[in-house]
């Protein structure tokens, strides 16, 4: 044991060590301004509930513990969007609590903002007696005299009080960063940490042989219940899932946590490493409470004074220096606490209960230093008052318990925050319901019971009829028995709060001031609106000064005089009126880290800064602007919906279309570039945004529209590779933004179909030509060869007349072949189209022509899968088949190779006929397939061969087309559709 002198000497040793630090980081500007120390400083969540009591919880009830900070490690990545934005408002607006927030939300009501802070002080006050309750006890654990723990309880409250009044309180502006403050509190986490980490490592390793030995005592001990979720001490699944909300709430709204996070915040960009860093810090404090707690058990085989364990464990071990370490560790988590909470709770008291009050005295003379001093008494009166919640109430409950009460208190905040900082129609009426409904709740259910063990409250007459009561029982409420405490209290509680909160929000309306904050607050990212934009008014640079000194103090003023003057580079004498509204707003905003938005507003209003006939002009422009504006601010942000929804229609319009759009500011830089472009050009959009347009259209090959002078009107062009056609325009554009619009059309398709429609219109013409010349010519024909048959029948002629009329009979063959060819061509005759197997026509096709003379030389390949039978006319396929053979074979007079390839595609047939001959040139290409277009000798063929295997196709329903480039040789490409 310790002697009580021996124990407070080292109490104020570290004190005095605790202010040195402090002071230090006063004078080092800067140096708190870290991402590590933003997080460490976080670490204030870890109160002596952390170090003493999730020992005491994990003794009796196992994992359960684990629930208070599973809570802050989910809810931690989720300040990338909620608490940037609340440190955005806070900081744009001076905010310095959370009393001051949710007031500023809601119209800046003063009503509000007291009610929230008359429901902190009651459910925190206990919170800080916990932590004096911590520091009394092991004090008289230590020295094994609890006379001594009053006295010492006592002292430690007033050290405390004053630590955070010479830190937090010094000066007026609460706005303003406390580094000494924060660089403290971030120095007591790494103190808390290392002292349970030691005590842990001495169990661990030092009474067992390691985890692996702790976890095997345990199996054997028969407490496995400590790893388990749901076992016999009754801890439900319901109860952890309540304890995890309480516990994600507490971390978002508790004073001292909103102190640390938004107030104390030097920079958004510490977040990005908080989310991380601090969850780290949370599993590194807890790595060994199992081990601690088990060891207590397993030493001293009971449960009582478990909250103890991390000091009596070393103390019994005969580790006196190791206790003396975890009782520094244990007395950091409850003094940052404490210094934090009290700086935090004084903020709200004197913005929403004692100020008000103060205004009403007229002589403001020396004014801010009654504020200082009064902020000062309150943060002494919170600390006196959790030092009496420890000595009458205290002693009835655990650690674990207390904490618990204040968390479920600041969790009534979390629907009035939440919503409003994403939903516009809550209002101040829900929001003043809402709270007042949770707040009954929680003072029916948790507080009443406690007070009632406490003694405080008799348990008798109308209590003791309530507490028998199946519907008003404050522990089975409206008869719901089924939930724990907490989970009990959390239900109600949550369940009343958004009812009234949700349903007068929905059904009442809002104030101006109401709206606008509103909007603010919701939109605060687009907003760029001062708080006074909407109320503006003059007043002079001596006016602002003079009623800055009241609240401030006249040195103070007149640096934020001088700051304003600075950063906007102006003069006091060259002030405009604008420039003074700036300064006007300015101010409100340093007040408001003084006296909070709501008073600050309230006298940037008062006739100290507007004359009576100045607030009657302001009064009848306002009603001028009321009614000469139409649209309310709901319909201007309906209008505001409607512009962003039309934007993406268009926008989606202009992306979908399939013409390639881009347009073009006066120097011919790119400012839109839609997908269509892309794929036309093949340049992405952000490599096309801001480059000049002759770059970018070196891909295609376009006319001179940009090198002399920028030629309006339509062109024709094609890109690099010849496959795509393009048709361009280039307009200029009018009105405000000048600049020109180019649109290119893919034509390619377009092109295809106007020759197919040429080559059939002429296939028509020539083909309705054909026909009737084959009819004139069949006739007389007809009776030619009939007479020529009938005189060569005659045997009585001379050698020369028969040789004569042979070869007459030899060219009226010929001409009769000629003849039925242009029948052919002209489709004179139906055709009867069956079921066909096309493999059999190429192959009977192939044997016809191995016997010519002039395919020894070719050799010919196949590659045919196989295919479903097709409709065709089988006389007229193989026609086409034969025809593009022996095309194939006059071009190889040398010889070569001919593929003839078969396959299926979707629903399509391919017929491929690939030879190695000539080829053709791109002159000619296009001209191939029409009719009496031949590049043999006249009296080689008449040039229908090919036209008439292209009607052949045609009347199939396909199509044939040709891939040649000269010297590499021609592939005809015939699809059919099955």
């Amino acid at each position: 044991m310790f002697s009580a002198c021996v124990l407070f000497g080292i109490i104020l040793t570290y004190l005095g060590l605790l202010f040195l630090i402090a002071y230090y980081a006063e004078i080092k500007k800067g140096i708190a301004a870290n991402p590590y120390i933003y997080s460490l400083s976080l670490a204030v969540y870890c109160t002596s509930w952390t170090f003493y009591g999730s020992v005491g919880k994990a003794a009796k009830e196992g994992l359960i513990f684990l629930t208070i900070f599973i809570g802050p490690t989910i809810v931690i990545p989720l300040w990338l969007i909620i608490m940037r934005k609340i440190i955005y408002i806070s900081k744009k607006y001076g905010i310095t609590n959370i009393a001051d927030f949710i007031s500023f939300r809601y119209g800046k009501s003063l009503a509000l903002s007291a009610l929230v802070t008359l429901v902190t002080v009651i459910g925190i006050t206990p919170y800080i007696g916990l932590q004096l309750k911590a520091i009394m006890s092991t004090f008289a654990l230590l020295t094994d005299k609890p006379q001594g723990s009053h006295f010492a309880g006592w002292s430690i409250a007033l050290v405390l009080g004053a630590f955070a009044i010479i830190f937090g309180a010094r000066r007026d502006i609460v706005s303003e960063r406390h580094e000494g403050l924060v660089f403290a509190i971030a120095f007591e986490s790494v103190i808390k940490l290392l002292s349970f980490l030691a005590v842990g490592i001495f169990v661990t390793f030092g009474i067992f042989n390691g985890f692996k030995d702790i976890i095997h005592q345990i199996s054997i001990s028969g407490m496995e219940y400590l790893f388990k979720i749901e076992n016999s001490s009754s801890v439900t699944y319901i109860e952890w899932t309540a304890l995890i909300i309480l516990s994600m709430m507490a971390f978002m709204f508790l004073p001292r946590q909103f102190h640390v996070a938004v107030v104390e915040n030097s920079s958004e960009k510490h977040l990005k490493k908080a989310i991380w860093f601090f969850p780290l810090y949370l599993f590194l404090i807890n790595l060994f409470v199992l081990p601690i707690a088990f060891s207590g058990i397993f030493l001293y085989n009971t449960t009582v004074g478990a909250d103890y364990f991390v000091l009596t464990i070393p103390l019994k071990e005969g580790y006196p220096g190791l206790s003396v370490f975890a009782f520094i560790g244990g007395f950091s988590a409850a003094t940052a606490m404490v210094i934090v909470e009290s700086v935090a709770i004084s903020s709200m008291v004197m913005n929403s209960i004692v100020l008000p009050f103060l205004l009403r005295i007229k002589h403001k003379k020396g004014f801010h230093l009654l504020i200082l001093n009064i902020r000062r008494i309150v943060i002494i009166g919170g600390v006196a008052l959790g030092y009496i919640f420890a000595i009458y109430i205290g002693e009835f409950y655990s650690l674990v318990d207390i904490g618990l009460k204040s968390f479920e208190a600041v969790t009534i905040f979390a629907p009035t925050v939440l919503f409003g900082l994403y939903w516009k129609r809550a209002n101040k009426k829900g929001a003043i319901a809402g709270i007042i409904a949770g707040f009954i709740v929680w003072l029916y259910t948790l507080l009443m019971p406690a007070l009632i063990k406490a003694e405080i409250l008799p348990k008798e007459g109308v209590i003791l009829s309530l507490l028998k009561s199946k519907i008003f029982n404050p522990n089975a409420l409206f008869g719901l028995e089924v939930l724990d405490k907490w989970s009990h209290s959390l239900f109600w509680e949550l369940f009343f709060n958004l009812l009234f909160f949700i349903t007068l929000s929905i059904f009442t309306s809002e104030s101006e001031e109401e709206t606008h904050q509103a909007f603010i607050c919701v939109d605060s990212y687009s907003a760029d609106t001062s708080p006074l934009s909407y109320f503006s008014a003059s007043a002079s640079l001596k006016e602002i000064r003079t009623l800055l000194s009241h609240y401030i103090g006249p040195t103070e003023a007149e640096e934020v005089i001088k700051k304003f003057l600075s950063k906007n580079c102006k003069e006091s004498k060259s002030l405009s009126e604008q420039d003074l509204q700036k300064l006007r707003a300015y101010s409100e905003r340093v007040l408001s880290g003084v006296i909070g938005p709501s008073l600050s507003n309230l006298i940037m209003k008062d006739k100290t800064v507007l004359t009576s006939r100045e607030r009657l002009k302001i009064s009848e422009a306002l009603r001028e602007m009321s009614r000469s504006l139409k649209l309310s601010r709901e319909e201007l942000a309906e209008a505001n919906q409607k512009l962003i929804e039309l934007k993406e229609f268009s926008e989606n319009i202009l992306e979908s279309l399939p013409l390639g759009i881009a347009t073009l500011d006066h120097t011919r830089k790119v400012t839109y570039w839609n997908k269509s472009m892309e794929r036309i050009t093949g340049v992405k959009k952000k490599d096309a945004i801001g480059t000049d347009i002759q770059i970018l259209l070196t891909c295609i090959m376009e006319p001179d529209i940009f090198n002399s002078g920028i030629k309006e009107g339509d062109f024709i062009c094609k890109n690099v590779g010849n496959t795509i056609i393009l048709q361009g325009h280039l307009s200029s554009l009018k009105g405000l933004h000048k600049g020109y619009v180019l649109v290119f059309e893919d034509i390619t398709e377009k092109k295809r179909i106007e020759e197919e429609l040429f080559r059939t219109t002429k296939h028509a013409s020539i083909g309705r030509l054909a026909a009737g010349v084959a009819h004139e010519i069949g006739n007389p024909l007809a009776s030619i060869s009939s007479l020529v048959q009938e005189l060569l029948s005659e045997e009585q002629q001379t050698p020369f007349i028969k040789e004569s009329l042979k070869t007459i009979n030899h060219h009226v063959e010929r001409i009769a072949r000629i003849v039925k060819n242009l029948g052919d061509f002209a489709r004179l005759y139906p055709r009867q189209k069956v079921p066909t197997n096309l493999k059999e026509i190429l192959i009977n096709t192939i044997n016809l022509v191995r016997y010519d003379k002039n395919f020894k030389k070719i050799k010919i390949l196949t590659n045919i899968d196989e295919i479903p039978p097709l409709k065709l006319d089988p006389d007229q396929i193989q026609q086409v088949v034969l025809n593009l053979m022996l095309n194939a074979r006059d071009a190889m007079p040398q010889g070569g190779e001919l593929l003839i390839k078969v396959k299926k595609i979707d629903n399509y047939v391919k017929l491929i006929f690939k030879d190695t001959g000539e080829g053709i040139s791109d002159e000619i290409k296009d001209k191939i397939f029409d009719p009496f277009f031949t590049t043999r000798a006249p009296s080689k063929g008449t040039g229908l061969g090919l036209s008439i295997c292209y009607s052949i196709i045609k009347d199939h329903g396909g199509t044939i087309e040709i891939d040649s480039k000269k010297g590499k040789g021609s592939a005809f490409i015939i699809s059919l559709p099955l």
